[in-house]
Parts: structure tokens; sequence; C-alpha cells
């Protein structure tokens, strides 16, 4: 199951019932039953609950405070950092497109070198965060893959489950 699916799912008005037919309640059932983080984020980013973000930075900030030991400030600055990064991560010059078009001619993308995601520099993170070192960068890496993991989890749990 796509993550297009279920935030599609996420903002259904019919959520009829129906046997041997998987509809939208179905796929909402699947996804409840996942890593809470996992679905949060799916419903920060694919629905634009944006109300979600605050509890996702403290559970990233919480992650980081225990496993990178990094102070709660610097956690949550961290983390929101990183949630900002995962919910903006379509290139800013090609929005994702990963070439342009100019008159007749395409171009891949120069920015981006054709990935269609944007990259973020150590330098503009440390601006945003306030601070910089090893572990600031550890910690964004962390909270990367945190999120990939549990969106990747839900993901093949939502799927297996309506398999």
């Amino acid at each position: 199951m796509s993550k297009e699916t279920l935030a599609r799912a996420a903002n259904s008005t019919d959520l009829g019932m129906e046997a041997d037919v998987v509809h939208d309640v179905d796929r909402l059932m699947a996804m409840a039953c996942g890593d809470t983080l996992g679905s949060l984020l799916l419903r920060f980013r694919e629905s634009g609950q944006s109300q979600w973000g605050h509890r996702i930075v403290l559970i990233l900030a919480r992650r980081l405070k225990d496993q990178q030991h990094l102070g709660r400030d610097i956690a949550v600055k961290v983390a929101a950092a990183a949630l900002e990064e995962f919910a903006q991560d379509h290139c800013s010059e090609c929005h994702g497109a990963r070439q342009l078009v100019l008159d007749k001619l395409t171009v891949v993308c120069s920015a981006c070198d054709g990935s269609g995601k944007e990259r973020w520099s150590n330098a503009a993170r440390r601006e945003r965060i306030g601070a910089y070192g090893a572990r600031i960068d550890a910690g964004m890496e962390s909270c990367h893959r945190w999120m990939g993991n549990a969106v990747g989890a839900l993901l093949a749990h939502a799927s297996a489950r309506l398999a």
C-alpha cells in the first residue's frame, strides 16, 4: 500500500465497510495498528495534518536525549529541523520534477542533480538549530533514519494486514 493511498484514506468521508472488499476504513484501521511515529509522520506530511508536528518533535527529541545524549533544548531544535526537512523534501528549484523544461530543451535540475530531493547543507542546518558539531550532525542523521524506518514499517505493516 502506498503512502498516497493511506493519505487519501485519512481524508475520506466514505467509511463504509463491506465483506471481502478493502475500503478506506480498512486502511485506516491498518494504519492505526502500526508504529505511532510512522502514523503521525504519514498524517503530518501526506494528509496535511500539521497539528501532529509538536508530538513528532517530542518523540524524536526524547530519542535524541536517550540515544545521542543531547540536552533537551538542543534535542528539540534538532528534531524540529529534521521534521522540517522531512516535510519539505522536494527540491526548491524543480519542485521534485527532477528536470527543468526551458522552451523545448529539457535539462536535469542542477540544484538536486536530478534526484528531486532538497539538499540541506550543514551550514543551513546549523543556522536553523543554532549549534553545530558532530553530535548535531549525528542527531540529524538519526532523526532521518528513525523517520524513514517508521514510515517504511507502517506501510509494510498496513500492506501485510490488508493482503
